[in-house]
């Protein structure tokens, strides 16, 4: 106990250092996210049925690490730094930069073969380091304080630092990736990959030493792991089955249109230059529910916050799909709005999973901040390898030609890619709407909407 008085105050530190966290994974994850899938396909020329295939067996692996490190977490033993989350991102941080820039090695000449293992045997290392970070960095929420409104702003600040790391992905990149006749420059990916895994891997850096791990294990020395006992735990979990439906629905659906949006400007609107704006546009909304989340939780709930904007969603993405647009900025604007419905959801996503961590807590008597993340976790990767799959197969099932230029596509190909884009939002947005209104229904505490 006279330990724990010893430790600082929760402060700016700990909010800036656990953004910091989720800026340096997302200067990895998602560039890998967004540029992966064009690299291979159109640069690469690799098939995108066997892209499909590949990045949906990748996630699949990618997904049952998470169980495996979030158990081997909760099972490791608090160091001489007093930290129990923190050594795991020490050492995974390297390789996640080596496997990073490795994915991304720039050989079109190589056989196709050669290609499909390079993309699912490099994917699965990297898969192994980004796990090793993530789920630790994503427990480290439960640990670094217990006050409800603490969490809050913790989720606020981890949204921060996401957003941050996006928006050189979303404007930058766009301007470099491209040539002259919209079309990507394949040899340029492995050095903007390097920089920006740099610069992750000092983010790393800063969260160790910017936050403090201040909340003990309650758990009895003599817990073991047991997953089988955590899953069962998980699936009686209600409350974290609708925030895992949700995310899994805005991730393999909604976020769909970050991949998608490359094919439609290249292929429908004929003008890669508005990707930047589109992206830019399309972050904004988010942004305000970063800004807006902390006085609409005066007057609303976390579920209510998280739940009724996605009516607002699937109304834009619903016009988006079923109303053909000629002019792009119409379009844009859709997406922008389609974006603000999750914009709440998005920021405070995170404190609804600590919330769901202690729920499950007080039902079981187990502390497993790790087990429960990671099978969260597991869910979204799941959910990623889905949605990366589904524009793959989608891309080729609208007919589209890898071998020709955007511009020469087949005859009703740019029509389909634009009813593709809109239609699997519209639908993600549906599921993320009921999953929330009919399963998550944890109460705020007062103490949380007062102190914020």
């Amino acid at each position: 106990m006279d330990a724990k008085k010893t430790l600082p105050k929760f402060g700016l530190r700990d909010k800036i250092g656990y953004a910091l966290g989720d800026f340096g994974c997302n200067m990895s994850f998602a560039f890998i996210n967004n540029y992966l899938m064009l690299f291979y396909v159109t640069c690469m020329k690799l098939d995108p049925n066997v892209f499909a295939v590949i990045i949906l067996v990748a996630k699949i692996f990618d997904a049952i690490n998470d169980p495996i490190i979030g158990g081997i977490c909760d099972s490791s033993k608090i160091g001489k730094s007093g930290s129990k989350f923190k050594p795991w991102i020490k050492w995974a941080s390297l390789p996640l930069l080596a496997a990073s820039i490795l994915l991304f090695i720039y050989v079109p000449d190589a056989s196709d073969a050669l290609k499909a293992v390079m993309c699912l045997g490099l994917y699965c290392i990297w898969s192994v380091a980004y796990t090793s970070v993530n789920v630790p960095y994503g427990s480290m929420q439960s640990v670094i304080t217990d006050v409800p409104s603490q969490r809050s702003e913790l989720s606020t600040w981890r949204s921060i630092g996401a957003m941050l790391a996006q928006i050189p992905i979303m404007v930058v990149l766009p301007l470099l990736v491209f040539d002259e006749n919209d079309n990507p420059k394949g040899n340029i990916f492995i050095y903007i990959v390097a920089v920006m895994g740099i610069i992750g891997f000092i983010s790393f850096f800063l969260t160790r030493k910017l936050t403090v791990e201040r909340v003990a294990p309650t758990a009895h020395q003599s817990q073991k792991f047991n997953y089988g006992q955590t899953l069962l735990a998980f699936f009686k979990n209600k409350h974290m089955l609708g925030v895992t439906i949700s995310s899994v629905a805005y991730l393999a659906l909604m976020m769909t249109v970050t991949n998608s949006m490359q094919y439609i400007f290249m292929c429908y609107f004929k003008n890669t230059n508005l990707i930047t704006i589109a992206s830019m546009v399309a972050s904004c909304p988010i942004a305000l529910g970063i800004v807006l989340a902390k006085p609409a939780l005066k007057r609303f709930s976390k579920k209510q916050l998280c739940t009724y904007p996605f009516i607002v969603s699937a109304v834009a993405s619903g016009i988006a799909t079923f109303v053909r647009f000629s002019n792009p900025y119409i379009w844009i604007a859709l997406v922008a709005v389609t974006m603000f419905g999750s914009a709440f959801y998005l920021t405070l996503m995170w404190a609804l999973v600590a919330d769901c961590i202690d729920y499950q807590e007080e039902q079981t008597g187990r502390r497993e901040e790790g087990s429960i993340y990671a099978t969260y976790s597991l869910f979204r990767k799941i959910a990623q390898g889905l949605g990366a799959a589904l524009i793959s197969f989608s891309v080729g099932l609208t007919g589209y030609d890898s071998s020709l230029e955007a511009t020469a596509q087949a005859a009703g190909v740019p029509e389909k890619i634009y009813f593709m884009t809109g239609f699997i939002p519209f639908i993600g947005s549906l599921i993320c709407l009921l999953s929330m209104h009919f399963l998550y229904n944890l109460n705020d505490k007062k103490d949380e909407i007062q102190e914020l």
